[in-house]
């Protein structure tokens, strides 16, 4: 099922209605939070009907639109594997900071899953390809709203994900650490189709909420490029 997918610890409301994050026994026993899996949450369900319908849509309207290809959806696929493997993944190098080489290797998997898509166009097999990703990491404010955020960027992510006819692969989203920083991760199987999602009327009001929620935040964009002759994934500026 297509969705957000956020860290294991994500806050969430309990039946108070008070914003919490989950603990959980550490290795050692010690009652410490404890970065679960990636866990999923859900859009609505999508039919083949609707996509088609979305696609024509773009189409007539002039904008980008994604459609199933062997490489993108075998990327998808991939990402429900991606996690951190340092504890300051939320400010250090993104390319240093998940498990690349097992999202590799699963992708290499996926590929012969998904044989019966049509492929990239590529001049040659040898090409690389290229997905693009964005890294928002922040620093929020101790007075903000957090659920209210949550729930403003799932809505704009949501949105882009059907607008976009699923070229948003993944959108990962992580808890605050004692500092109260924060990444939210999204990969894309298209930079131009990344952009034209900021003029949506869900972007545009998560924006405007998150204005004064933040005491700084900053934006990496990456180029996370698929070496095929040594199955490795490159990760660099864009």
């Amino acid at each position: 099922m297509p969705g957000v997918r956020i860290s294991g610890r994500y806050p969430n409301i309990d039946e108070s209605g008070e914003f919490v994050i989950p603990t959980g026994s550490s290795k050692n026993g010690n009652n410490n939070q404890e970065e679960g899996p990636s866990s999923c949450c859900p859009f609505h369900t999508d039919h083949e009907a609707d996509r088609l319908k979305r696609e024509q849509l773009a189409r007539e309207q002039g904008r980008p639109v994604y459609t199933l290809t062997r490489e993108d959806e075998s990327m998808r696929e991939a990402l429900k594997l991606f996690q951190a493997v340092r504890d300051d993944y939320r400010t250090a190098d993104y390319g240093e900071s998940f498990n690349w080489d097992e999202i590799a290797a699963e992708y290499k998997k996926q590929l012969i899953k998904f044989n019966h898509l049509p492929p990239r166009e590529l001049k040659t097999p040898e090409e690389p390809l290229d997905w693009f990703a964005v890294a928002f990491r922040s620093q929020r404010r101790k007075d903000c709203d957090n659920v209210d955020l949550f729930d403003a960027d799932k809505n704009a992510y949501e949105e882009a994900y059907y607008a976009t006819n699923k070229s948003l692969l993944m959108y990962w989203y992580t808890d605050l650490d004692q500092d109260n920083n924060c990444l939210a991760s999204c990969v894309w199987t298209d930079r131009d189709i990344a952009r034209s999602v900021n003029t949506l009327p869900h972007h545009r009001e998560a924006a405007q909420l998150s204005a004064g929620s933040y005491v700084h935040y900053t934006v990496d964009r990456c180029r996370i490029q698929w070496d095929p002759v040594n199955s490795t994934f490159k990760i660099s500026s864009w």
